[in-house]
């Protein structure tokens, strides 16, 4: 069994990585962000800035390396789903993972934080759908959701593939395509290049994939694995020259953030962590919390700042966030996937494993 692995093929080291992926970006933005848009500071943010992210070169206060975090996560977590379930199973359980959730973060983003003239039925609609992300203008009402286009690209690139999901080299595969994506980026209009510009993440989540095909199930040899990573470092570096070039400097990069969380992701892996229960709790209610607390987190925030110190409105916006994801979670969540199990477990194939053994 693998050191990272726990009980009944549970990758544990995955619930400390997704907590702290989702807390990461939760600390960017309601311990800086929020507290910067009315000019105050919060003293342990910044402490945390200037001996931390500033000489460590990681950008948004931890923010994106938190992302970069949960696109590694899914590369990897993503593999190893492919490789046992087939393209309907696939296919239906992602879409119950992401969008009765996400459905419900527009919802509450309508009542809570949109303005009059971004409530239409069709803004709500591209919202609860992802398309507000490929269309223009950009009307977004859950600002966190953006990550999930990359998501939804990842899934759609592995459905297409799942009549090879036994091998390593649907990696060599998705990335040229990826490649070919961002090279025609200007070539077919404004949609297009949008598609394109949400392409650039995907090779992260390659990175994930390549990791889970390389040293969990030893199905790729060392050069290859190296050299697949390498890979989807080019086209990552690619995307960013092509399409956004701002977050290419040292003292903006995507890159030095990217690196650390592999690392990080790649350490773990080989670490035997215990499984904890406040983990596996943060862990589990980590995608509610990374999409509500922008909203209910957000506004009991800019609602309590003017009436105490930042010290207790913080912890209570993270508070409240972190409720309001448990709930979620236990009541949109879990049904989405006992669901989902329900919908694929007659047709399963016979022919495929049941388990992914490392």
């Amino acid at each position: 069994m693998l050191i990272g692995q726990g009980t009944a093929n549970r990758y544990v080291f995955l619930d400390y990585l997704r907590a702290l992926a989702a807390w990461l970006v939760v600390w960017d933005h309601l311990a800086n962000i929020v507290p910067a848009m009315q000019g105050r500071s919060f003293a342990p943010a910044q402490f945390a800035q200037d001996n931390f992210a500033v000489p460590l070169g990681m950008i948004q206060d931890f923010g994106w390396f938190g992302v970069a975090l949960f696109f590694l996560i899914s590369g990897f977590i993503i593999s190893d789903r492919a490789s046992v379930e087939s393209a309907r199973q696939f296919l239906v359980r992602r879409v119950l993972r992401i969008y009765p959730m996400l459905a419900v973060a527009v919802l509450l983003s309508t009542l809570l934080v949109a303005t009059k003239d971004q409530i239409t039925i069709r803004n709500v609609l591209l919202n609860m759908t992802l398309a507000n992300y490929l269309v223009l203008p950009q009307i977004v009402l859950v600002g966190a959701a953006w990550t999930l286009v990359v998501e939804m690209m990842f899934y759609a690139l592995t459905a297409a593939t799942q009549a090879a999901r036994a091998s390593p080299h649907r990696i060599g595969a998705n990335l040229l395509l990826i490649a070919l994506v961002i090279w025609k980026a200007r070539a077919f209009g404004s949609q297009f290049f949008l598609v394109a510009a949400a392409a650039c993440y995907l090779p992260v989540l390659v990175m994930g994939q390549t990791v889970y095909w390389w040293l969990v199930r030893r199905r790729l040899s060392a050069l290859l694995g190296l050299a697949y990573l390498l890979g989807a470092y080019g086209v990552f570096l690619y995307g960013l020259r092509s399409i956004l070039p701002a977050f290419l400097p040292v003292a903006n990069s995507y890159l030095v953030s990217v690196t650390y969380a592999l690392l990080l992701f790649i350490t773990l892996l080989h670490v035997k962590v215990p499984e904890r229960r406040v983990v596996r709790f943060l862990s589990d209610t980590s995608y509610s919390m990374y999409l509500l607390h922008g909203i209910i987190g957000w506004s009991l925030l800019l609602a309590l700042m003017p009436r105490m110190s930042l010290w207790l409105a913080i912890p209570l916006a993270m508070a409240a966030s972190l409720a309001a994801a448990y709930m979620t979670y236990r009541l949109v969540e879990l049904p989405g996937q006992r669901l989902a199990r329900r919908l694929t477990r007659k047709r399963q194939d016979p022919d495929l494993p049941t388990t992914a053994a490392p």
